[in-house]
């Protein structure tokens, strides 16, 4: 996602919610009372998950299943999920620069199994700093167990203080489950990709350009929440990481003032321009081509090929940006899906 847009669609409040209990057992929602000694133990796997409850008094709306039961994944189911990814009939992987095993303990990993403690299905929702989670790892063997699984992920993440859901694409098989769950698709992001020359900006007099280090993270936080929706903000563990796997990770200073950011990676000899973002008070005086040309020359020195970069369909900025720079569109393109945790509950089958 390239410079600041910010969409017509909000992710929602924080804070002053109910904590969901992510534990699935009747085909009805039942109501749940943490104060409420005699609820049966089967419901507290809340506990289990790392959910705090301490002084809740709110009544928790909980889905149970009789075929299957939700957990958080642990350490120990490492080797089961990944032969769940490798054979189950529906598999939806969206990692990056992670493994599924970087995320386990993690209470946003959900794993789903059958009455002989079978895994069924496992999904990941991945939180960040801001108040999105994004659904990264979807492997079902049936549609019931997606649609519990998708249940339990949205109070899970709500549990940690998230107000929405969000997902990248999705073929038939979860877009059904998707709009029986409460999302939207919001907007559709686009490939751009590489072709010809680019012009050398150098930006504004005085912009500074250098390697990012984790000195900058701070301010580079700033400018991506200033610069992007809540639905796209990258939180620190992300902007850790990409400090670490990024072919080229540049920061433009103004001022004394971080202004900007971009970082770009190589995979297999594939260049990607995976973040550019500029202050939204400081756009439109060729800090963001200067990044730009940053990223370009390292991925090009660097002999990748193709060179692509994704943004949103109606973000006309970055788009005008790119095309002065010789991209264009790949043909390929993505739905992004939304769901806000405080606007719905599931629908009832006829």
């Amino acid at each position: 996602m390239c410079q600041g847009h910010r969409p017509k669609y909000a992710a929602g409040r924080r804070g002053g919610h109910p904590t969901l209990v992510p534990s699935l057992a009747t085909d009805k929602w039942s109501e749940y009372n943490p104060g409420n000694k005699s609820t049966p133990s089967l419901f507290v796997v809340s506990t289990r998950i790392g959910l705090n409850m301490t002084g809740q008094s709110h009544a928790l709306r909980i889905r149970r299943s009789s075929r299957y039961q939700i957990r958080m994944a642990t350490y120990d189911d490492g080797p089961a999920i990944g032969r769940l990814l490798d054979n189950a009939s529906h598999r939806y992987l969206a990692l990056e620069w992670w493994t599924v095993k970087d995320w386990l303990g993690r209470p946003t990993l959900l794993l789903a199994t059958d009455r002989n403690e079978r895994p069924a299905g496992v999904m990941l929702a991945v939180t960040g700093d801001g108040p999105v989670a994004w659904l990264r790892v979807v492997a079902v063997s049936s549609s019931e167990c997606l649609a519990l699984l998708l249940e339990a992920n949205a109070q899970a993440v709500l549990a940690q203080g998230g107000t929405g859901l969000a997902m990248l694409g999705g073929e038939d098989w979860i877009s059904s489950q998707l709009k029986f769950t409460g999302f939207q698709k919001v907007n559709q992001v686009v490939t751009l990709r590489h072709r010809g020359t680019w012009p050398t900006d150098l930006g504004p007099p005085g912009l500074k350009v250098r390697a990012a280090t984790p000195a900058d993270i701070n301010a580079i936080l700033a400018v991506d929440h200033a610069a992007f929706a809540p639905i796209w903000w990258y939180g620190r563990e992300v902007m850790y990481r990409a400090l670490n796997v990024a072919l080229c990770f540049s920061v433009a200073y103004l001022d004394g003032e971080c202004v900007g950011y971009q970082f770009s990676t190589l995979r297999d000899g594939r260049g990607h321009i995976v973040r550019l973002a500029t202050h939204p008070h400081r756009q439109r005086r060729g800090i963001g081509g200067r990044l730009l040309n940053e990223a370009l020359v390292a991925l090009e020195k660097a002999g990748a090929e193709p060179i692509t970069v994704n943004t949103q369909q109606d973000n006309l900025t970055s788009l005008q940006l790119y095309r002065r720079f010789s991209f264009e569109r790949s043909g390929k393109s993505w739905a992004v899906w939304f769901r806000s945790l405080f606007t719905h509950r599931p629908r009832s089958r006829p």
